[in-house]
């Protein structure tokens, strides 16, 4: 089986800048339920791993990301695409073995799928979220942030080494379907 795992924010959705606190607010990114549709028809096991410190910091309740996510989820599903699991982090704090750039997110969906890591693809748009690919062992993709491929500069040699570069998430699946 074949796992690919998703950062939501500025891969899936658009990156506000601020946190998403209502379904309203929630706005894919161009071609990501396309993108999102392919990984499935292609017969992929998808999940997401998201920092949500929102929660933490009280700026919205667990309920309210459960209703964030249904509201995804149906957009998704009408495109033909599906998320198999959704795993975040409602923590703050950086030391939080869930908080990216930790990995316990991503090993907690690779050990819950019983997926083999070297199987397992992280798409991101962020350092940390490379960071926390490269300690749980996944194949790294890394897509273009509001910063353009500045995240991409400033990873440590050894991680952008391993991590293709990419404009978007459709660009991504592209490359990773062929």
């Amino acid at each position: 089986m074949k796992l690919v795992i998703l950062d939501r924010d500025g891969v899936i959705n658009r990156d506000l800048g601020t946190y998403v606190t209502r379904p309203a607010d929630f706005e894919f990114t161009e071609g990501a339920i396309a993108a999102i549709a392919r990984l499935t028809q292609a017969g992929l096991t998808l999940a997401i791993a998201t920092n949500q410190a929102g929660i933490g910091r009280g700026y919205y309740s667990h309920q309210t990301l459960s209703g964030i996510h249904a509201h995804m989820l149906r957009q998704l599903r009408a495109g033909d695409g599906d998320i198999h699991r959704i795993v975040y982090c409602p923590s703050y704090d950086d030391k939080h073995p869930w908080r990216k750039p930790r990995a316990g997110m991503l090993t907690a969906i690779i050990d819950g799928f019983d997926a083999d890591v070297a199987d397992t693809v992280f798409i991101g748009d962020a350092s940390r979220d490379m960071i926390a690919g490269f300690t749980a062992g996944c194949q790294l993709m890394m897509i273009a942030n509001a910063s353009g491929d500045g995240d991409y500069q400033q990873l440590p040699t050894e991680i952008k080494q391993q991590t293709r570069f990419f404009a978007d998430l459709p660009s991504a699946v592209e490359d990773l379907l062929q």
